[in-house]
């Protein structure tokens, strides 16, 4: 019966195309517009994913911070972080491999009357390990430009570019009006919406504390990699019960530093992104709501309009769960049909969307955002579908006949 309840169903559908590509519109639209969204979100939320991936697991960052929760918090002194946090962290803690600290600012750089605002970083000569980012011409900072506190520099690409540098490695820029000579070249690594991520000048640490001001050995960042990942909580705990007693933290208190692995900064984003799909999905339901009402209301024009034909059914013996089942099954096949077109409409409008926008990572479609499409569209076949469907089954075999 079933297979026959979908032969009935199918050519129904096909008698009267026009009418029943009106009645799917409402799920066309709405599934289309969640494979949209879920295509996008998810294409931002795996990019970062592999970036993550490849600068590796392993990698614990450290920096200030202390949850605001009144306006008053906000006038206390900043948290702090500083070297001596960092040394006693590399030399309490045995699993730690490398250890880098770092402290970033603003800066301008500026070429033969060309300048150009960018991000600039102190840095220790593991930055690069640590962060699995590499020169591409010349050399990094070592730790004798460390030592003598040398005014050296290694360029991102963006900055090269910008300042219009040929061959630059060896040539002398000015960074915040500091003769500065280039000793390096960053690999190129593009751009993430728009915003680049080649554009920053890294220096020794120690330069920089001389450039800014001392008060920057306050509040730098840490960032160090864990020799065994299966240790990473553990070191992760070691660093908070440390930094507590170095800070004079009292056990009702809260951290006025963050630790973050790799694995916290993508399950943050992760919680950020699925909120906002939700969202977004619950908005789209409406119109997936008003498809199944649209459904619902063809169905029981379909159901008037075939009264007779229902009577003859149940005449030659079919029993009320097969005049059920027969327009239950067409109402989730209108939903389904919905649903594929939708999904298809939603990839390319996706796909679409993403080369339109300017410098989109791309869409990614998980497993579970098609089987989301499907279900959605099930759901409203068989909850819409219902109605109609009972009060076909409903009805007399003498009264159904008589009906002109």
């Amino acid at each position: 019966m079933i297979s026959e309840n979908i032969k009935l169903a199918i050519r129904s559908i096909k008698a009267n195309k026009l009418r029943s590509f009106l009645t799917t519109l409402g799920i066309i639209i709405g599934v289309a517009s969640v494979i949209t969204i879920i295509s996008l979100i998810q294409g931002i939320f795996n990019t970062i994913k592999v970036q993550q991936e490849q600068m590796g697991t392993n990698i614990i960052t450290i920096q200030p911070y202390r949850a605001t929760k009144s306006f008053i918090e906000l006038l206390k002194e900043p948290p702090k972080l500083t070297l001596e946090d960092a040394f006693v962290l590399k030399k309490q803690i045995p699993d730690i491999e490398n250890l880098a600290p770092m402290v970033f600012s603003s800066c301008e750089a500026l070429y033969k009357k060309v300048s150009h605002t960018s991000t600039l970083y102190g840095v220790y000569p593991l930055y690069q390990d640590i962060n699995g980012q590499y020169v591409e011409e010349g050399r990094f900072i070592n730790f004798l430009d460390l030592k003598h506190r040398k005014k050296v520099c290694v360029l991102g690409r963006e900055v090269v570019e910008s300042l219009k540098l040929k061959q630059p490695v060896g040539k002398y820029i000015l960074v915040d009006k500091t003769p500065v000579k280039v000793v390096g070249v960053m690999e190129k690594k593009g751009s993430f919406f728009g915003q680049s991520m080649d554009d920053y000048v890294f220096m020794p640490f120690s330069t920089v504390i001389d450039l800014k001001g001392k008060n920057q050995k306050e509040h730098i960042y840490i960032q160090l990699t864990v020799k065994d990942l299966n240790k990473i909580d553990s070191v992760k705990e070691q660093i908070a019960s440390i930094l507590r007693k170095r800070h004079k933290i009292k056990e009702n208190q809260d951290d006025d530093f963050k630790v973050q692995t790799q694995q916290d900064i993508l399950e943050s984003f992760e919680k950020t992104t699925s909120v906002i799909t939700l969202i977004v999905i619950g908005i789209v339901g409406i119109s997936l709501l008003v498809g199944g009402i649209g459904i619902m209301n063809i169905m029981l024009v379909s159901v008037t309009e075939r009264t007779k034909e229902i009577g003859i059914r149940k005449a030659v013996g079919a029993t009320k769960k097969d005049i059920l089942y027969q327009f239950l099954v067409e109402s989730i096949i209108l939903s389904l049909n919905g649903g594929i077109i939708g999904t298809l409409l939603g990839i390319g409008l996706g796909f679409l969307l993403s080369k339109l926008i300017p410098n989109f990572p791309g869409i990614y479609i998980p497993f579970w955002g098609i089987l989301l499409a499907f279900v959605f569209s099930s759901f409203v076949g068989i909850v819409f579908g219902v109605f109609p469907a009972y009060k076909a089954a409903q009805l007399s075999p003498i009264d159904a006949l008589r009906h002109e």
